[in-house]
């Protein structure tokens, strides 16, 4: 026997006499809203969005140590700022993070996935294959995509299933950051119930406020709540179904509540850790932005020259300085003074090089491929090309199992409410998965492979590796209508052919009838 996380949280409420389901709601929402794990799903869109945190820094406020004497006699430092409105705030961001999730999607999902069935290509397995193509539609690609980026910035990011007020089967993507998810205690594999909190705008007593609104989400059914002033919850109708359908008997209309018998909603972890593609370069990508937007504000308030000026007094620098403006010379009273000018240099080669290694490591530790290496395009062989992409390839790994499990998920969806409605009965299992990854490959030699592996490799295969093809089902499609044309054209051509001979043996014998 085993305890869930829920009626663990509910067990903890119970211990302090707190074992309402408004408390209940008030306890677990105010619990995750607080968690690091939330936060850090947070900095990882924002950084995606380029909101990054060197975006709070004031440069024009500097930290000094002083040395104070306490009452007692000691003596003590203590930090103070000295802010100088004069100096320039100027700040710099470096989307490090935002290029490499776009190059990790754009590598993934660039080129549509193959969806294929196993088995033999006979006529079930090409209806099967066009209904699974026809469900692989653009707004699939699209949300495939965005799924793929909220993984990516959040370390897991979930699909939701419903149906629209038509009856349609609908999917879109929910932000993690407003759901909390409830798996089994044994394997972590089965998300048993999903809480959704989300805000969203009311007008009260002639005022417009937030309040937040709940969704309880089990296997068989869904109940809503709604934030009240006083910070409670309210049911707003009893558990409904997943979905309902309407029957009309006579003059009678019955409402059929229905569920899945799972929670409809998906998750895709960024990897078997939950890990977001932020976590390991986010601190060099903060001493990037800080090293170019104090670089870059230094350069703004450079001063190319300034002058030294020595025996001279009982006036201001300004004063001076206007002096040297308008005369083009300024008077000495010590006869031991003198003027010059001295250039200011910035330390230019240290920074840009100190810079160059900050890169590296970003997209080292980041797993991806700077495009901007000299190295890149020295030898395009596709082994040299398979050896720039190796780290690449390493991240790519631990998501592509990921995508494939959750998009067999999300099919399952789709076709048990394709065999419910047409009265069919495809079955998930047979479904393979393959994503036609978007590599910078030798395209000559990549066609060379593929033709000294017809016969040995399945056609479908070949067709996923062609560097010509975008989207394997369309050209499977396409195949098979050539084939066809091919066969009808020999085919009329044949029938044409044997009816011009007949009717020459015809007239033949008609005009031998005739003589």
């Amino acid at each position: 026997m085993y305890i869930t996380e829920i009626e663990l949280m509910k067990q903890k409420l119970e211990a302090v006499h707190k074992g309402n389901e408004s408390e209940l709601i008030k306890a677990i929402i105010a619990d995750d809203m607080n968690s690091s794990i939330k936060k850090e799903m947070m900095e990882g869109e924002k950084y995606y969005c380029c909101q990054h945190d060197v975006l709070q820094k004031n440069f024009s406020v500097k930290h000094f140590s002083e040395t104070y004497q306490t009452p007692e006699g000691k003596q003590e430092e203590r930090m103070k700022l000295l802010s100088n409105p004069n100096r320039s705030n100027h700040h710099v961001v470096c989307p490090f993070h935002h290029v490499l999730v776009e190059q990790k999607v754009s590598y993934l999902v660039a080129k549509e996935p193959s969806i294929l069935v196993k088995g033999e290509n006979d006529a079930h397995t090409q209806k099967y294959e066009k209904l699974l193509s026809e469900l692989a539609d653009e707004k699939f690609n699209g949300v495939l995509y965005e799924w793929i980026v909220g993984a990516s910035n959040k370390g897991v990011e979930y699909v939701h299933v419903y149906y629209d007020k038509n009856g349609k089967l609908q999917y879109c993507v929910v932000p993690a950051e407003e759901l909390i998810v409830f798996y089994d205690s044994v394997n972590k594999t089965e998300i048993e119930q999903v809480i959704r909190y989300y805000y969203f705008n009311i007008v009260e007593n002639g005022k417009e406020q937030a309040v937040k609104k709940v969704e309880w989400w089990t296997k068989n059914d869904v109940t809503y709540y709604i934030e009240k002033s006083d910070g409670s919850y309210q049911k707003e109708q009893n558990p409904t179904g997943h979905w309902t359908i309407i029957k009309e008997n006579m003059e009678e209309i019955e409402k059929e509540q229905h569920g899945w018998g799972k929670v409809p909603f998906i998750a895709l972890r960024n990897n078997s850790k939950e890990l977001s593609d932020l976590k390991m370069i986010k601190g060099l990508i903060d001493a990037y932005d800080l090293i170019c937007s104090e670089g870059t504000n230094s350069l703004l308030d450079l001063v190319d020259l300034y002058w030294v000026i020595a025996g001279y007094g009982g006036e201001t620098a300004s004063a001076i300085a206007k002096k040297l403006q308008v005369n083009r010379a300024v008077q000495i009273s010590d006869s031991s003074g003198k003027v010059e000018t001295k250039q200011v240099h910035l330390p230019i080669e240290g920074r840009i090089q100190w810079l160059k290694l900050l890169r590296k490591d970003i997209f080292h530790f980041g797993m991806g491929v700077d495009t901007d290496s000299e190295n890149l395009g020295n030898a395009p062989s596709g082994v040299s090309l398979k050896f720039q992409y190796a780290m690449f390839n390493l991240k790519i790994n631990g998501i592509v199992p990921e995508i494939k499990k959750s998009l067999k998920q999300l099919f399952c969806f789709l076709l048990e409410d394709c065999n419910r409605k047409n009265d069919t009965d495809y079955n998930v299992n047979s479904i393979d998965i393959k994503l036609n990854l978007n590599s910078i490959t030798d395209d000559m030699e990549m066609v060379n492979m593929i033709t000294a592996s017809k016969g040995i490799v399945s056609e479908k295969t070949l067709l996923a590796q062609h560097p010509f093809v975008q989207d394997v089902n369309s050209e499977i499609q396409a195949v098979w209508q050539e084939k066809e044309r091919v066969i009808n054209y020999d085919t009329d051509e044949q029938t044409g052919q044997a009816g011009n001979h007949k009717s020459t043996a015809v007239s033949a014998k008609d005009d031998g009838m005739e003589s």
